[in-house]
C-alpha cells in the first residue's frame, strides 16, 4: 500500500476548520436549547379589557335602570318623573337660592344598540312666573352597582354645561348643577339666549322626589310621548 504524503500545512488547516465547525454547531445547539427553555409570552387575543369593560358597563346600566325606573329597558322607551316645590320658609332660609320649582324627566331608550338616557328639566325662579327648560343627554353611568348611588353625567345641549343626576334612595334623586346650566324660555327652543345667570350661588344641588309621570307631560316632545307617559311607560 502506497501512502501519499500530505503537507503538514494542509493538515493543520483541515484540523482548524473541523474544530471551528464543531464549535459553531455546539454554540447553535446551546442557543436553540436556551431559547426553547425560555417562557413563551401568551398570544395576544385583542384588548383584554374590552369584554370585561362591556360587561361592567352593562351591569352599571342594569343597576341604574332598576333603581331609577324600577325595571329594565326592554325594547321601548321608559320615563320617570321627579319634582320639588320650595316653600317660602325654605327660600327664606336660603336667600341665595333662586330656584322655586323644578321638574325632572329622565327618558331611557336604545340608540345604536346601546342604552341612552335623556333628561329634561323645567324650572321656575323666585319673583317670576316664567317657565324655563333645559335638556341634555346622559352618557356614562357610574357607581350604580354594588349598592352605589348611581350617577348619570349629562351634558346640556349646545355646550350648555353639565347636570348630574344621582340616585339618593328609592323615592328621590339629587340633581347637581355645580356651574349652572344653559336654560331657555319654555317653548322657545334651545337657540334662545342663555339664561343660566338666573341660577343663584346656592342653586347647586336639589333633592327631587318621584312623582306621577303625568306631572312631567309639559316636558314631553310630542303627543305620542305624552300618550306613552299617560300609560305609565
Amino acid at each position: 500500500m502506497i501512502f501519499k504524503e500530505v503537507p503538514v500545512q494542509q493538515t493543520v488547516i483541515r484540523i482548524a476548520t473541523s474544530a471551528a465547525v464543531a464549535a459553531a454547531l455546539s454554540f447553535a445547539g446551546a442557543n436553540w436549547t436556551a431559547r426553547a427553555q425560555e417562557p413563551k409570552e401568551p398570544e395576544s387575543k385583542g384588548p383584554a379589557s374590552a369584554e370585561p369593560a362591556s360587561k361592567e358597563t352593562a351591569k352599571e346600566d342594569d343597576a341604574f335602570q332598576q333603581r331609577l325606573f324600577g325595571r329594565l329597558l326592554a325594547g321601548k322607551p321608559m320615563h320617570v318623573c321627579f319634582s320639588r316645590v320650595y316653600d317660602p320658609a325654605h327660600l327664606a332660609q336660603h336667600p341665595q337660592q333662586n330656584v322655586r320649582t323644578m321638574l325632572l324627566m329622565v327618558k331611557a331608550d336604545v340608540l345604536d344598540k346601546q342604552p341612552n338616557y335623556e333628561l329634561r328639566i323645567g324650572v321656575t325662579f323666585r319673583k317670576s312666573d316664567k317657565h324655563f327648560e333645559s335638556a341634555g343627554s346622559c352618557g356614562s353611568i357610574h357607581d350604580a352597582d354594588a349598592g352605589g348611588k348611581g350617577i348619570a353625567h349629562c351634558g346640556v345641549d349646545c355646550d350648555g354645561g353639565q347636570i348630574d343626576v344621582s340616585i339618593k334612595d328609592a323615592k328621590s334623586v339629587l340633581v347637581s348643577i355645580p356651574a349652572g346650566a344653559r336654560i331657555w324660555r319654555a317653548g322657545s327652543g334651545v337657540g334662545e339666549n342663555d339664561r343660566r345667570k338666573r341660577f343663584g350661588s346656592d342653586d347647586k344641588v336639589f333633592r327631587l322626589d318621584k312623582t306621577a309621570l303625568t306631572q312631567c307631560l309639559d316636558l314631553a316632545d310630542d303627543a305620542k310621548e305624552k300618550a306613552a307617559m299617560r300609560r305609565g311607560e
